[in-house]
Formats: C-alpha cells, structure tokens, sequence
C-alpha cells in the first residue's frame, strides 16, 4: 500500500476531532456536503479519510443496470434508500443526476436528525422525501439497537445472545416499523409508477424488509442490497428461509466480487454462504426479476 500522507493527516486530525465532546462535523464529499457525528467512528471517519462512501459501487451499480435494460427511466424516476444513514446514497444518487426524486426511511433518531440537516444542506429539500421508520414484514413498535461508534450498524433486536459483536449489551431505542406496501397504500400510485430503483441496507434485514414488500416487488423493481449472512441469522431469520423469501420475489442475482458482477440465477444465492461465512464478510447483491416473470409465488 503507498502511504498518502495527506490521508494519513487526515486520520491524526481525525482521532482529535473524535475525542472532542459529541458534535456534528461538516464534510466535502463526492456523495455531496454530509455532516456527521463525531463520535461515529466507522463512517464519520471514512468519509473524513476518504471524502467519499461507495462511490466505485454506486457507479458499477448504475451502470450495470443501465447496460442490462433495468434502469430505462435513469436520470429522471424514483429510487428508494431504505436504511439511508444520513443520506450517503441518496444524495449522491439526485447530485450525480442518476434519479431525479428519492425516499429515505431511516429510524435512528440521530442518524434521522443528520440525514434532514443533509438533504437539505445539499439543496434537496424539495426532491428527498425522508421518514422515521423501520421497514420489515409487519406494522409495529420495535427495539433498535445502537451501535455505539457505527451509525451503519443499528439493528432491529432479535435477541439478546452473546453475539460476535456484543450486540447485547447496545443500548436501545423504540422506533416505528411498517412496511414498504403499507407505506405505498398512502400514496398516489403515480409514486409507485415512477420507482426506479429500491437500494437497501438494513444490516441482515432484507428478508423481512422484502416480506413486507411483496406488492412493490411484483413490479419487478431492481433491488441493490447488502448480503451479510451473520446479519440475517442475527435479525432471526434463517439462510434457507432467506433463501426461500428471494426465490419467491426474483429470478438472478448479479453478485459484486473482485470489482466486477457476475450474474446468477436465483437458486445459486446459496452458494454465496460459505463465501460470507465470517461475521465481517460482506458483499453487494443486484436482485432482478427478468422480464415476463411478473410473479413467483
């Protein structure tokens, strides 16, 4: 690795900032102007070291499927961020001009708080819709986690097991859960007529999060989602019913490895749990429905 002495300034300033007593902290980034907290020590500091969040993948992303015929309305339809943090997606997705209007559920208070202050720093008040929920298989109160130095992995409690990250021992906080079809029901179906694109990273969550989608999914909408294998046993939800929720809902996958995609038929997503085994070991997954297949189930 060649050393990057500006970066690794940026890394002693960091661990200064991050001492200091809780304050927000403004950065210039190509994800657009973000503030975070200073006490967020695994995104706040990769954006201060990096001043960018999975740019390569939001770009290999878009691209593939603009390539592939799944992004026809690019530039101008909806995409939906589901767990958007303080906004590292979705704003970088309206700044780039990739979509021209977004949705963002995000139900850390804190995290809520800084995404708001981001949208609107960035001049997108009038194009990001954001609200406070969970979004999983059912409409209820839930405990979420807070992982005390990485806003990117709260998580909907399922237990209180010994778990490899001390999970346990988090402290808690109640948010509103529903669902992505009960959200939808609210609205003109306009909005569901110009979704684009649903990106989603909800730490293991997925499963539940397409249970309760399963309307909005009929539409054949791609689906950019994380795949953490220990997230979703965490969230209580087993690999083969994991795999089974998928099956139903699409028909390939197209797998991030290595920098590039490969694309597969659905029924090899199991294959990708011994590749992940280890609770640190993550990927990005496209789930597509190919077109005709208007429903699995």
């Amino acid at each position: 690795m060649i050393f990057n002495p500006r970066r690794f300034a940026r890394l002693l300033k960091w661990h200064a900032i991050h001492l200091l007593p809780r304050h927000d902290v403004e950065i210039e980034t190509w994800n657009g102007s973000l503030t975070c907290d200073n006490k967020d020590w695994l995104i706040g500091k990769y954006l201060y070291l990096y001043r960018s969040y999975e740019a390569d993948t939001i770009r290999l992303c878009i691209d593939l499927l603009k390539q592939e015929g799944y992004l026809e309305k690019a530039g101008n339809g909806l995409v939906l961020d589901v767990g958007a943090n303080i906004g590292m997606i979705c704003i970088a997705l309206l700044k780039h001009g990739y979509f021209s209007e977004a949705i963002a559920f995000e139900p850390n208070p804190n995290s809520y708080r800084l995404l708001t202050h981001n949208i609107s720093q960035n001049g997108l008040e009038e194009k990001i819709e954001c609200f406070p929920y969970a979004l999983s298989s059912s409409e209820r109160d839930a405990d979420l986690e807070l992982a005390k130095e990485n806003s990117g992995d709260n998580n909907l409690r399922y237990d209180t097991e010994h778990r490899a990250f001390r999970e346990y021992a988090r402290e808690t906080v109640k948010v509103a859960v529903t669902t992505l079809d009960g959200f939808f029901t609210e609205r003109s179906d306009q909005a569901i007529e110009d979704l684009s694109l649903i990106w989603v990273d909800i730490q293991g969550h997925e499963g539940y999060f397409f249970q309760g989608a399963q309307r909005v999914l009929d539409r054949g909408v791609p689906v950019v989602s994380e795949f953490w294998p220990y997230g979703i046993k965490r969230s209580g939800m087993s690999l083969s019913d994991y795999s089974l929720v998928v099956n139903e809902m699409f028909t390939h996958f197209y797998h991030l490895r290595d920098g590039r995609f490969e694309k597969m038929e659905i029924g090899c997503i199991d294959e990708l749990y011994k590749i992940y085994e280890k609770p640190r070991e993550v990927s990005q997954i496209i789930y597509v429905r190919h077109p005709g297949n208007t429903s699995r189930r």
